[in-house]
Order: structure tokens, then C-alpha cells, then sequence
């Protein structure tokens, strides 16, 4: 038997999904639109092209970045490969950041198109960051000359992914706000992520039928963990910005006719 039929994994779940409904729209973001097909695959490239650059199963991979379609890839490409997300508040200065890079140990920081200063002040920190890669956001840019970057990750092939995972495997590391003390990383398994996202379909009654417009940042957990990952679990299409703005809200609220919003 296939170990891939039972293994239940948060890659496992965007795969299923693509299985059921592979034409129909996964992610909108700014100009890109990718079906479920399409996303799937973008995921499997960007892992294999992660392994080949030299990204290990364990490692931590940082990520400091506005929303973008781009994001909502490499939290699966990573989930896929075995590497473990670490999402962190982009208000945060460059100490702050530091000392989260630092205390899980990240090994690779992704930075979108505005932190990259911010990125580079931080990883210079007695950090063990090794690596920063150039993340696309909702609006067109280029990336900074000779920084390593997602497009240049996806020449890889779209196989799945040869790594070790399993449902007790370490999906990520999502870090308190530090408000009364320094920031603790909570550590979450995919089995524990995959068991929130069914409470959050129950709950909040979350189908295949949804447009869900997500607007708060994902490196928290609530709008990546209760609407986004859900919503991918289901077939849901997912409409995603990196600005929160009254005017920016309302005529995406109304060119995609959303009708789920956090």
C-alpha cells in the first residue's frame, strides 16, 4: 500500500485537496491566481528546490514577510520537505527579530520585498542564519541583485518531495507577543495543527464553497491556522493581502464577491 494514502500530514492535506478539485482556484493574490493543480505542484518545486540547495528535514526556516501568495508556498513547501516554519512579526525591530532567530536556531530567513534591510540588520546578529531569500509580495518587484529568491527556487521538478514526515514530525515554531517577558516559542506538530483545522471547519461551519479573504498577517497563528489552512483543507478559494486598508478591503471584497471574512 501506497504510505501516502494514510498518512495525514499538512502537505497530505493540500495534495488531497488538489486530488478533488484540481481546476478549481486554491490562491488569489494581487495579479496571481493558482488553481489547486497549480499550487500543489508550486509547493512540491519549491520544496525540491529548497532540498537541493541544501534545506534539511529539522531545519528551522524563518520568515518575515508581509501576506502574498508566495507566503501561503513556502508554509507548505516546508511542510512537505520536513523543514519547520517559524513566521515572525514583521512590526518587530531588529533586536526583537534577532532574538527569535537565535532561539529556535534558524538556519535560512525569508524576507518580503520591504524587510529586507530589516532581515539582514536582524540575521547579522549573532544569528545562525545562513541563508536570506527573497519572498514576492502582492505588487510587482524585483528582487535585490544577487539575493537568492522564490522564482529561482521553482526550476525543480514537481514530484513529491523525498523526506522524512509523519504526523508527530515538527510543523513549526509560533512565537508569543513578549509582552511581560522575552517571546516563547510554542511548538507544534502537524498532527496537532491538522486536529486544530477540523475543530475550526466545525466551528466555523468553514466549506468548499467559502471566498475567504484573508487581510491579518499570517505569521499569527489565527489567520494562518484558523482560516487559511483550513479553508485549503476543505477546497476553499483563498483571496490573500498584505494590505489592511478600509479602501483596499472593500474592492476585493467586492470584485471577488467574498463571502467569508476575519
Amino acid at each position: 500500500m501506497n504510505p501516502l494514502i494514510r498518512r495525514q500530514t499538512l502537505g497530505d492535506l493540500l495534495r488531497r485537496s488538489a486530488a478533488r478539485n484540481p481546476n478549481k482556484t486554491a490562491i488569489v493574490c494581487g495579479g496571481t491566481s493558482w488553481t489547486y493543480a497549480e499550487f500543489d505542484a508550486i509547493c512540491n518545486r519549491l520544496a525540491n528546490g529548497l532540498i537541493a540547495s541544501g534545506v534539511k528535514t529539522g531545519d528551522r526556516v524563518a520568515m518575515l514577510s508581509r501576506n502574498s501568495h508566495a507566503f501561503a508556498a513556502v508554509r507548505f513547501a516546508l511542510a512537505r520537505m520536513g523543514a519547520v516554519l517559524v513566521p515572525i512579526n514583521f512590526m518587530l525591530n531588529a533586536e526583537e527579530v534577532a532574538y527569535i532567530l537565535r532561539h529556535c536556531g534558524a538556519k535560512v530567513l525569508w524576507t518580503g520585498p520591504d524587510m529586507v534591510e530589516l532581515g539582514r540588520k536582524a540575521a547579522a546578529q549573532d544569528t545562525q542564519v545562513q541563508r536570506l531569500l527573497w519572498l514576492p509580495g502582492e505588487d510587482p518587484a524585483e528582487p535585490p541583485a544577487g539575493m537568492e529568491h522564490f522564482e529561482g527556487l521553482l526550476s525543480a521538478d514537481a514530484s513529491e518531495p523525498q523526506a522524512e514526515v509523519d504526523a508527530r514530525s515538527l510543523l513549526q515554531i509560533i512565537y508569543t507577543s513578549g509582552t511581560e517577558s522575552l517571546p516563547k516559542g510554542a511548538m507544534l506538530t502537524h498532527e496537532a495543527v491538522c486536529w486544530e483545522y477540523v475543530s475550526c471547519l466545525v466551528e466555523g461551519e468553514i466549506t468548499a464553497g467559502d471566498l475567504i479573504l484573508h487581510a491579518l498577517p499570517l505569521y499569527h497563528c489565527a489567520q494562518l491556522d484558523v482560516f487559511l489552512g483550513p479553508g485549503l483543507y476543505v477546497g476553499a478559494t483563498n483571496v490573500i493581502t498584505g494590505k489592511p486598508v478600509p479602501d483596499n478591503l472593500l474592492a476585493l471584497l467586492a470584485k471577488h464577491r467574498v463571502n467569508s471574512f476575519f
